[in-house]
């Protein structure tokens, strides 16, 4: 019985929280209200603030929800040494797990990501990739830079996001083993080798 009714607690909070993605990019955070949720997923309110205080507690929840999945997928890259991992590997199987998570939840990323979404959550993001990459950085000895290491960092995370947006906001198109082979040419070659503009001098 409990397990019927874990099930059944787990298919309300995503219907809630789809619904919810759904209203943010026809309204925009800001206008949704809970009767508007309570409506759209044909739930009572009730059932609603059973699990949610409000709209807010709602978003919060379900982004920490994501960004912890991320934490969790993130770790497997923890113990990878890079220099010794090569490209003719292909990408770390971590790499294609991180893209079939973010498909799983694309309606709810591609809502707060987007224009009528949550900034927050943007900043959020952004900050779990930079830390993923200075723990890659901690305790390396890398040769002299001619900039200063936070330009890299800043380079790396917006260039990263703006690979995921792209890909969540066209659709999904290519499959999640798909985008881990195209990041992780990038991640391995750098944009201008990837993009054949450079050879590669390997």
């Amino acid at each position: 019985m409990g397990d019927t009714e874990d099930r059944r607690v787990l298919r309300t909070k995503k219907r809630i929280r789809d619904t919810f993605a759904e209203l943010i990019e026809e309204k925009g955070l800001d206008r949704v209200t809970v009767k508007d949720l309570t409506e759209q997923a044909d739930i009572n309110r009730g059932t609603f603030y059973l699990h949610f205080h409000d709209k807010y507690d709602l978003l919060e929840q379900s982004e920490a929800e994501i960004l912890n999945g991320i934490k969790q997928i993130a770790k497997e890259l923890d113990d990878v040494d890079m220099n010794n991992w090569k490209k003719e590997n292909g990408p770390h199987p971590a790499a294609e797990k991180y893209f079939t998570y973010l498909k799983e939840h694309a309606l709810f990323v591609r809502a707060v990501l987007g224009p009528k979404g949550d900034p927050g959550f943007q900043r959020k993001m952004k900050t779990l990739i930079a830390d993923g990459i200075k723990k890659k950085f901690a305790g390396k000895e890398r040769k002299s830079q001619p900039f200063p290491a936070d330009y890299l960092i800043a380079y790396l995370v917006s260039a990263h996001l703006g690979v995921v947006q792209h890909w969540i906001e066209n659709g999904l198109q290519e499959s999640p083993e798909e985008m881990a082979k195209i990041i992780s040419s990038m991640n391995y070659d750098g944009p201008l080798v990837a993009s054949g503009l450079k050879k590669d001098s390997s």
